[in-house]
């Protein structure tokens, strides 16, 4: 029932269509939801979970779209078509996998969350020894808490008995609201790099936590209004670490010649855009020459920004495209009074069935290319 539902089908159908809307701009992915200017989900990108979760961040994203791009818009038989669609999807796994999240349509179940509770602990046990507040951070009572959280929450998925797997994702659910207002306290107050980073990814973790277990009671009007509610709440957060981490007094500084692998013009636009919540985009580079004298050079030259904040903005800025496709993907399953769960599960059984690396939703398709 869901197939014909979702009007589903493997990577080398998606619509021509659809890919040069791609290339000239007038569609946008967002962490694998296609929607066109006006909002409206043309098209979902959905890979399974175990591939979502061990996918690789690319080091040259920006160039990667334009190349891409370029196919598209010079793609004209069939098999340049199918080769440019697997530039896309390439680009679409490695500009997600920087976010750290995955592709929208794979962020549900207990294996992904289990496995970024993993892959935090791992990222700050490097850094354990030398921060005293991270290794307090990992010892403390809520991390255990998340840790229960999520245990309910798999147990709840693996619960044959209607009565016990409601219980245990409301308690999931309880504990992960209640762990979402904790961290977002923390934040508040934080200046120290990876303080910020390990307090933001588990108020993440918690906030998507607490929507899938809303989605998962069957309730997915109100997982899509958490997830509205959380994007709002989450991009005020970001905006600030953004101007605090990067930004500061002295934008002009990242004009300089040895930001640019770093901070690529587009990377920089794109930035300034999203802290200042703004569409600037390529104005900002006028409106920063205006301050480009002998004493912003030199004040930069004795503020020097370190690779690990720009990561962290680079995060922050993936991220924001993961959560605003993870808006649109809430409000479309509770159109179609379906759960997170049930979409991934969906996703994974069509593509290992059919031997496909991801699933194409479109609206644009016709009945009979269906699946």
């Amino acid at each position: 029932m869901m197939s014909i539902e979702l009007g589903s089908t493997v990577v080398r159908e998606l619509p021509l269509e659809t890919l040069r809307g791609l290339a000239s701009g007038a569609l946008k992915t967002y962490g694998g939801v296609i929607r066109d200017e006006g909002g409206r989900i043309v098209a979902h990108l959905a890979m399974p979970a175990v591939s979502a979760l061990n996918m690789v961040p690319a080091l040259k994203v920006a160039g990667a779209a334009f190349d891409a791009g370029e196919a598209l818009l010079t793609a004209v038989g069939l098999q340049q078509i199918q080769e440019a669609t697997e530039r896309v999807l390439d680009l679409t796994i490695a500009s997600t996998a920087l976010s750290g999240l995955g592709i929208v349509g794979s962020v549900a179940g207990s294996a992904f969350l289990s496995t970024r509770i993993r892959r935090i602990d791992s990222r700050l046990g490097a850094i354990e020894k030398q921060t005293r507040a991270i290794r307090d951070f990992l010892q403390s009572s809520q991390r255990a808490q998340l840790m229960t959280a999520v245990d309910h929450y798999r147990l709840a998925q693996q619960a044959s008995d209607v009565e016990t797997r409601r219980h245990l994702l409301l308690q999931s659910k309880q504990c992960f609201t209640a762990l979402a207002h904790h961290y977002a306290m923390q934040l508040d107050g934080l200046s120290d790099l990876a303080e910020i980073g390990a307090v933001e990814e588990s108020y993440t973790l918690a906030r998507l936590g607490s929507v899938m277990a809303t989605s998962d009671l069957g309730i997915p009007d109100a997982a899509r209004e958490d997830m509205r509610n959380f994007y709002d709440e989450w991009k005020i957060q970001a905006r600030r670490q953004c101007s605090q981490l990067l930004i500061g007094e002295s934008p002009v500084r990242l004009l300089e010649s040895r930001y640019i692998k770093m901070l690529p013009t587009t990377r920089l636009i794109q930035l300034l855009d999203f802290a200042h919540d703004s569409r600037k985009g390529i104005g900002w580079i006028d409106e920063l020459r205006k301050d480009l004298d002998r004493t912003s050079i030199l004040r930069g030259t004795f503020s020097q920004v370190e690779q690990p904040v720009i990561d962290q903005v680079n995060k922050l800025l993936a991220r924001n495209e993961i959560l605003q496709g993870l808006v649109a993907h809430t409000g479309f399953l509770a159109d179609r009074s379906l759960s997170m769960s049930q979409f991934a599960q969906h996703v994974e059984s069509v593509c290992e069935g059919g031997g496909a690396r991801f699933l194409i939703w479109s609206e644009t398709l016709p009945t009979s290319q269906t699946n």
